[in-house]
């Protein structure tokens, strides 16, 4: 019964566990899109104007590359996500992978967000445990979003190589 609120009987997510997941994936769009405004923001010498809009001065941290990275590291990792959730009937995960693959995407995102969104103020970029609060918080959310980066991917590549050495019959 505990198997039937993970995955179907062909193997892949149910459809409240992909609905679920799909969700943080489309709300990591959505931020990865406010990223992208303040980096545009930021291209634009901390000017946003788009017609038929009055011109608006908002300042945004003077850092290009990781306001960049704001936006596309959300969307990268939400798409990442939605292929997984796609690829589950392949894969056909046990209830216990689902799990772990589920709570690990979760990690993996939300994640993500945080420490590309901490890293724009902090000075060490998260790279390294030193430093103000901003750069601990990066590196402590980069840190278990690898671990759940990690995690998943690897049940991903258990579950092909299960599938690549199956015999055909014939």
């Amino acid at each position: 019964m505990r198997n039937q609120l993970w995955v179907t009987t062909a193997g892949g997510f149910t459809d409240q566990i992909n609905g679920k997941l799909l969700v943080h994936c489309f709300v990591m769009m959505f931020l990865g899109f406010f990223g992208g405004f303040a980096w545009l923001i930021s291209l634009a010498d901390n000017v946003f104007h788009i017609l038929p809009l009055p011109r608006m001065e908002i300042p945004v941290p003077d850092q290009k590359e990781l306001l960049r990275n704001t936006h596309t590291g959300p969307l990268m990792n939400a798409m990442y996500v939605m292929i997984v959730v796609l690829l589950g009937p392949i894969l056909k995960f046990t209830a216990r992978q689902a799990k772990w693959v589920y709570y690990g995407a979760i990690v993996t995102l939300w994640g993500n967000a945080v420490g590309y969104s901490a890293a724009v103020y902090a000075p060490e970029r998260g790279l390294q445990p030193i430093g103000d609060w901003p750069n601990l918080l990066s590196y402590a959310s980069f840190y278990v979003a690898v671990v759940g980066v990690t995690t998943l991917t690897a049940i991903c590549l258990f579950s092909a190589v299960r599938l690549a050495r199956v015999r055909s019959l014939g």
